[in-house]
């Protein structure tokens, strides 16, 4: 909790965590409830289908009351389940559903004809030269002064 508390001292822009750890940020006070109503703008709840069954169904639960209304919440799931229904009726107002059907010649396709993938193959040293090529072609849209980024180590875990 030390080093979190360090690292968000102020509102962060990006929080990468799991349900139970942004709760006990919460209740020690180390993420303020006030900055998350004022500042948060979206959440995204991925692998939504298993929350749930990871034992995050009580966390979910209280973290809403610190959700704005104004918040746009994201689900994602491979599955349609229960506890996204749950989910769904808890965190959105008013959804839209995404349904990416498979679209592709064959069943071993990864990613559908209709989702669009790129990525480059390179070495570590040119990664960066890389980055600054796309941002400098605006090939990606430029979000600059991210404040702080928080990764839990919990997240690997489960």
């Amino acid at each position: 909790m030390a080093s979190t508390a360090t690292t968000l001292s102020g509102p962060p822009y990006i929080f990468v965590s799991t349900p139970a750890c942004v709760q006990r940020c919460l209740s020690s006070g180390v993420l303020q409830a006030k900055s998350v109503h004022d500042y948060l703008s979206i959440i995204i709840l991925d692998k939504a289908d298993l929350l749930f069954t990871y034992g995050y169904e009580k966390n979910l639960k209280d973290l809403k009351t610190h959700i704005p209304k104004r918040c746009q919440c994201l689900l994602m799931a491979a599955t349609s389940s229960d506890d996204v229904e749950i989910l769904k009726k808890l965190y959105l107002h008013n959804p839209y559903i995404l349904t990416l059907a498979d679209v592709g010649d064959g069943k071993d396709e990864i990613v559908p004809k209709n989702v669009q993938q790129f990525w480059i193959q390179c070495s570590y040293r040119d990664k960066l030269l890389y980055i600054l090529a796309i941002l400098k072609l605006d090939l990606v849209q430029k979000k600059c002064g991210i404040k702080s980024v928080v990764l839990n180590a919990e997240l690997p875990v489960n």
